[in-house]
């Protein structure tokens, strides 16, 4: 080619081609990664999902909890969430009573990696949950997710999500616990 000066470049257009591509290879990347994290995200709110709602069937199947059962729930639990840290995964289950005043109490409440609620401790339900008199079994569970693509997305977001279960076998459930006062009952915090 014959350099025209300024006004060849003009009507130049070897190369437009990985101009274009230049411009638009950044957007391009973007939106694909985020496409991923999108799905990695809605997977890890499905398996908090899953979590939740079985946490409070196998509750709301017993009529009596001991230790051994919630050891055991929370075992299921970290299997559950599995490839993610269980560990890491913050899990609740509490029972709720009404006595028929309409104000519900905690009854008894467990908690992996969280905090339990104290029993006695008033509750605000939605809107007709809530038998009066009768009780509830409430699941929860939280996990901290972190982009696996953390130089592109780095933050954290907390998924989490609630489930209430009236008991199936009985009006209330009961909590034994052969455990002394401030004594975890499932053993050493892992």
């Amino acid at each position: 080619l014959k350099w025209q000066g300024i006004r060849g470049l003009r009507y130049n257009e070897d190369g437009i081609s990985a101009v274009e591509f230049a411009l638009i290879a950044p957007l391009l990347i973007v939106l694909y990664l985020g496409a991923i994290e999108v799905s990695l995200l809605m997977e890890v709110d499905r398996k908090v999902t899953q979590t939740c709602a079985s946490l409070g069937d196998l509750t709301a199947r017993l009529s009596t909890v001991t230790d051994t059962d919630m050891a055991e729930m929370f075992a299921a639990a970290k299997i559950m969430m599995q490839p993610y840290d269980a560990n890491a995964t913050g899990m609740r289950i509490t029972s709720i009573v009404d006595k028929g005043d309409g104000r519900p109490k905690v009854a008894w409440s467990d908690a992996h990696a969280m905090t339990a609620y104290v029993p006695g401790t008033n509750m605000t339900l939605p809107a007709g949950i809530m038998p009066s008199p009768g009780s509830i079994i409430v699941s929860e569970v939280e996990y901290s997710y972190d982009s696996n693509i953390g130089y592109m997305f780095s933050t954290s977001k907390l998924v989490t999500d609630k489930f209430y279960l009236r008991p199936r076998r009985v009006t209330e459930i009961a909590r034994v616990s052969t455990a002394k006062d401030g004594e975890n009952p499932f053993g050493p915090t892992s």
